[in-house]
């Protein structure tokens, strides 16, 4: 059945030996067994040890003149790890690591009943250690990095307290401590023989492939699927010698996964391989890099890890996880943000690794990151369809200079037209007669209103934290703001109501709700928002001061989100 299987995996070139082999054979002679980084960490609990032991038991009380085939316990499959050639043969464990990490844990139990340095113990401990060989090279068995640490210390004979090793191996004693099934106490020598002798997996050594890991995907298919991520991880780590994983590990991937906990680092990915200007499938991240570093030699994937982890410390600043050091920058990336146009990406991706390098200054990062800014907020309020932004900033990210990036990005946006277009002030001006900004996402709105507001330029700005959206002309009208706006009150209503002449922000709106204009405006006068000064001297609030307010948001926004001139 397992042959099936990896017959079926479709995975070019890759050589199958497969044999009946005694498990104590992955033990014996200088050698290691790498779990990739692919494999999940030890897992098997309570059942699966109480399985083991059953099957184990049963073999041990089975008398030497019983003729008995050798239980089978499954399969375990290897491949060739590519490492220098000196020290330990190494193994990857494709497929099987739960049971091998579990027999190594039974080894330590029948091991911890035996004194140290006596002739049971240092052989059992000859399974367990290569002992002639220092560092990662002296175990026999190395689990993922996650579980390393546990590990090593249960080889030691120092074991942590409360892991999942830990609790297998107190089990095993246990077992080890009490009876066989006629009562009588469990005879070590005698299990010892059955261990050795006795449980038989299929041995299955694959030959040479790239992707030993997808042989692991097809073993493991009803498992947790492998996040592109996660392939990306395992193609850049199985590339290098098992000598140089650990480090790159620990000084590349480690940090990005750190600094960009679960979907951002997938994300991330398909940004960074976007920033040469072409669309990359959420999908297809693994197969687009796998392709593009075909013909990297192998020595170099070490430097390529780095190069994505400075990366991922730039697009954790661009999706507000963590904080630049410039702080004209670090405001422009949070206002980008908070707009919440992620199709821009790739390009300010691109912009602060070029800043990085100290090839683009931080004025004219902030510069182009405003423009970007500009560009989008326009467009929208002036509802030109999104579906080219992708197209343009893809275009954008492969052209961008060496030099002179905001001057270029200025003139290059500005000559885009129909759906390509930044809006110039007449269009812009017109459609925030018909643009429902409170309509839209709440954080947009929000956005604008603040944004307006500190355009004003208070010596002390009011705090936003605690300031909620405020309708001027109330959603639902009273008889008395009816009588005020006079005729026409439906359609007026209906057409400026949520309009951004119509909206505030304030600290009162449970207070205001639908209070008559002359109570609103005594609140709104109260509060510290310049914006509301305007309103507040106002004797009503008909169509007539609807328009007089679009007009100094207007006024406003083209300030604050300008276009370049003709």
């Amino acid at each position: 059945m397992l042959l099936a299987i990896l017959s079926a995996a479709h995975v070019p070139e890759v050589v199958m030996e497969a044999r009946p082999s005694q498990i104590l054979e992955f033990f014996n002679g200088t050698k290691q067994m790498l779990v990739p980084l692919f494999q999940r960490p030890y897992e098997w609990g309570p059942s699966e040890w109480e399985t083991l032991w059953a099957d184990l038991l049963e073999q041990y009380e089975r008398t030497e003149e019983e003729s008995v085939a050798s239980h089978f316990t499954g399969a375990i499959v290897t491949a060739p790890a590519r490492s220098v050639p000196v020290g330990v043969s190494k193994y990857l464990v494709i497929d099987g690591q739960q049971r091998l990490t579990t027999v190594t844990i039974l080894i330590c139990a029948m091991r911890s009943l035996f004194e140290s340095g006596t002739k049971e113990y240092r052989k059992l401990t000859r399974l367990l250690v290569n002992e002639d060989d220092d560092g990662l090279d002296h175990f026999k068995l190395l689990p993922t990095q996650p579980d390393r640490a546990a590990f090593q210390a249960l080889i030691a004979a120092t074991p942590q307290a409360d892991t999942r090793f830990t609790q297998a191996f107190e089990f095993f004693q246990k077992k080890l401590a009490g009876n066989d099934s006629d009562g009588a106490p469990i005879n070590s020598e005698r299990l010892a023989t059955a261990v050795q002798s006795r449980l038989t997996v299929v041995a299955i050594h694959l030959g040479d492939t790239d992707d030993p890991y997808l042989i692991f995907e097809s073993l493991n298919a009803k498992g947790t699927p492998l996040t592109q991520a996660d392939l990306v991880r395992n193609y850049l780590l199985l590339r290098l010698h098992s000598n140089a994983q650990q480090k790159a590990y620990e000084e590349a991937w480690l940090p990005m996964q750190a600094i960009l906990p679960g979907e951002h680092l997938t994300e991330f990915m398909r940004q960074y391989l976007m920033m040469n200007g072409e669309e990359v499938a959420k999908s297809a991240i693994y197969t687009v890099l796998k392709k593009r570093l075909l013909d990297v030699q192998d020595a170099a994937i070490a430097g390529e890890l780095l190069r994505m982890q400075k990366a991922s410390v730039l697009y954790a600043n661009i999706v507000g996880l963590t904080a630049p050091t410039d702080a004209t920058v670090g405001k422009g990336l949070a206002r980008l943000h908070r707009w919440d146009i992620a199709t821009a990406n790739p390009f300010i991706l691109k912009l602060l690794l070029a800043h990085s390098r100290a090839e683009v200054s931080a004025t004219d990062v902030a510069s182009s990151i405003a423009l970007i800014e500009s560009f989008v907020v326009r467009r929208a309020v002036c509802a030109v369809p999104t579906n080219q932004l992708k197209r343009i900033f893809l275009s954008i990210t492969k052209d961008m200079p060496a030099s002179g990036v905001p001057q270029w990005l200025s003139k290059t946006l500005a000559a885009g037209s129909s759906g390509r277009r930044w809006p110039k002030d007449d269009e812009f001006k017109d459609s925030l007669l018909r643009y429902r900004a409170y309509a839209q996402p709440t954080a947009r709105c929000r956005f604008l209103l603040e944004s307006i507001e500190e355009h004003h330029g208070h010596k002390e700005p009011a705090a936003f934290a605690n300031a909620t959206i405020e309708h001027v002309m109330p959603q639902t009208l009273t008889d008395e703001w009816r009588s005020m706006i006079g005729d026409n009150v439906t359609e007026i209503h209906e057409q400026w109501v949520d309009l951004l002449g119509n909206l505030t922000l304030t600290g009162y709106n449970s207070e205001l709700s639908n209070s008559p204009f002359p109570i609103k405006k005594q609140l709104l006068s109260d509060s510290h928002f310049e914006m509301n000064k305007w309103i507040a001297g106002k004797e009503k609030w008909t169509e007539v001061e609807l328009r007089e307010r679009t007009e100094l948001v207007f006024a406003k926004t083209k300030e604050i989100w300008p276009r370049p001139a003709e």
